[in-house]
């Protein structure tokens, strides 16, 4: 049986957020790092990227040159990293998102959990939700579905993971993740995703 739920840990990418720019820069490094007919090839990216504090992007590409010993081009990774800025200037919030969370703020303390890059988080609008913890893999150097990521939103919301409830797009990071760690889950999918 479910536990009562009092807070509420929301994923940022493809939960609350998107990029619609193309050609995707996520993609786009797969790619170039011919990493994408690999099984799991994300994780590579979420490993070199996403576990430490970078300046900005032309470090993340270091940085994943680093972790698979491929060096690229001066020239491919100037196109890289210019896909990539590009596409900065794409990232939103999903239109309901504001309002939703605003509602739900006023009843549940509430948390943003998410594998992300230290740079280049800008979306319009992030700032004004109201969470009351943000827990970003860059700064635990650590990856969902790693249970200390949940549980570290569970402290900083003050609650026992048992009556937290972790919403997210990805089965095995954010659902299976969280259940591991004992919140509940709840898995959504997004057509612009």
């Amino acid at each position: 049986m479910s536990s009562r739920i009092r807070g509420i840990v929301f994923d940022l990418w493809n939960t609350l957020a998107y990029n619609d720019h193309l050609p995707n820069p996520i993609l786009a490094l797969g790619d170039a790092f011919d990493l994408r007919h690999r099984p799991r090839w994300r994780k590579v990216l979420e490993e070199a990227m996403m576990r430490q504090r970078l300046a900005g992007i032309d470090e993340g590409i270091a940085a994943i040159s680093r972790l698979t010993g491929r060096t690229l081009a001066a020239e491919m990774i100037e196109e890289l990293a210019r896909n990539w800025r590009e596409a900065c200037l794409r990232s939103r919030l999903f239109p309901e998102v504001p309002e939703t969370l605003q509602r739900l703020g006023r009843h549940y303390p509430l948390a943003l959990l998410s594998n992300t890059q230290s740079f280049d988080n800008d979306i319009p609008g992030l700032s004004a939700l109201p969470f009351k913890a943000c827990v970003f893999s860059f700064e635990l150097g650590r990856l969902k579905p790693d249970p200390e990521m949940f549980l570290r939103a569970a402290q900083w919301l003050e609650l026992p993971p048992t009556n937290l409830l972790m919403i997210g797009d990805n089965l095995e990071d954010d659902i299976l993740g969280a259940e591991a760690a004992g919140l509940q889950g709840l898995l959504i999918r997004r057509s612009q995703a």
